[in-house]
């Protein structure tokens, strides 16, 4: 009986451990083809990344890679086949690891606190944070926000805390729920300097010139990549090679095309770039 029982058992957990495998095995790669679409969480209020235009329609450099990624996936630049979510900064993290979206491009920079929340393909786009001010403002450096009578404004993300805190630590901090209202609250007046991501800042200034960048900047070239749900290395992989196929391969010329539209310059082939060091 003992022995029958045992029997039992060991078939019962070596199903158990054959179902664990199957499950571990099915990748969020095969569930978004036989979906027929990928759900993406963006934002939409980043431009140049991601906004909602004068037509009502999610624009920008962001939307433009997530649609070329589409394209990819399913061999048709048919809209049918993307589905976008709006989303804030603070849910950024939370929409892919509770699986409400496939992965997530949302003007998102590389940062070691956040490898451990959830996976990041290669960077698709070189950065660096900037400060904006009002161009007629006093302010020229960091030095000159450090004090009590200056406000700042943040996003509800602790790395642009613990910068304010580094650069201007006496200064009164604001935090806001997006980049665009970041910008509003320094063109407005509500503050006097915001923390922007220097393409975001450049394209706000190209459109405003009453605002302006610092010369300082808060960060070296750091990157901005597309994150998902960790542990499903097959979708990292499929992700992260179609950003290298758009930054150095063959999906680089319409990567370049939207780049030239949205920032007015050439983008830079990677793979050229690294061979010419």
């Amino acid at each position: 009986m003992r022995k029958l029982i045992g029997a039992v058992c060991m078939l019962f957990a070596g199903l158990l451990v054959s179902q664990t495998s199957a499950a571990q095995e099915k990748s969020r790669l095969d569930e978004v083809l036989a979906r027929g679409k990928v759900i993406v969480g963006v934002s939409s209020e980043s431009p140049p990344f991601g906004f909602v235009n004068e037509k009502g329609d999610l624009s920008g450099f962001d939307i433009d890679v997530a649609k070329l990624i589409a394209k990819g996936l399913f061999g048709s630049d048919d809209p049918k086949h993307i589905e976008f979510v709006k989303q804030s900064s603070a849910a950024r993290w939370e929409n892919v690891n509770s699986g409400k979206v496939d992965f997530g491009i949302h003007v998102a920079t590389v940062l070691p606190d956040r490898i451990a929340r959830v996976a990041f393909t290669r960077g698709y786009i070189d950065s660096s944070i900037v400060v904006i001010v009002k161009a007629d403002s006093k302010f020229k450096t960091f030095a000159d926000l450090n004090n009590d009578k200056v406000s700042t404004a943040i996003l509800s993300t602790p790395v642009q805390a613990e910068r304010a805190k580094q650069f201007f630590p006496k200064a009164k901090t604001t935090t806001l729920d997006s980049i665009g209202a970041q910008f509003t609250a320094v063109k407005g007046g509500r503050v006097d300097a915001a923390q922007l991501d220097e393409p975001v800042a450049l394209w706000y200034a190209a459109q405003n010139k009453d605002v302006r960048i610092l010369d300082e900047r808060m960060t070296a070239v750091t990157n901005n990549a597309i994150y998902m749900k960790q542990g499903d290395f097959k979708w990292w992989l499929a992700l992260d090679t179609y950003v290298n196929e758009m930054r150095a391969g063959s999906m680089f010329n319409d990567y370049s095309a939207s780049y030239k539209k949205w920032f007015g310059k050439d983008a830079l082939n990677t793979k050229y770039y690294v061979n010419a060091k």
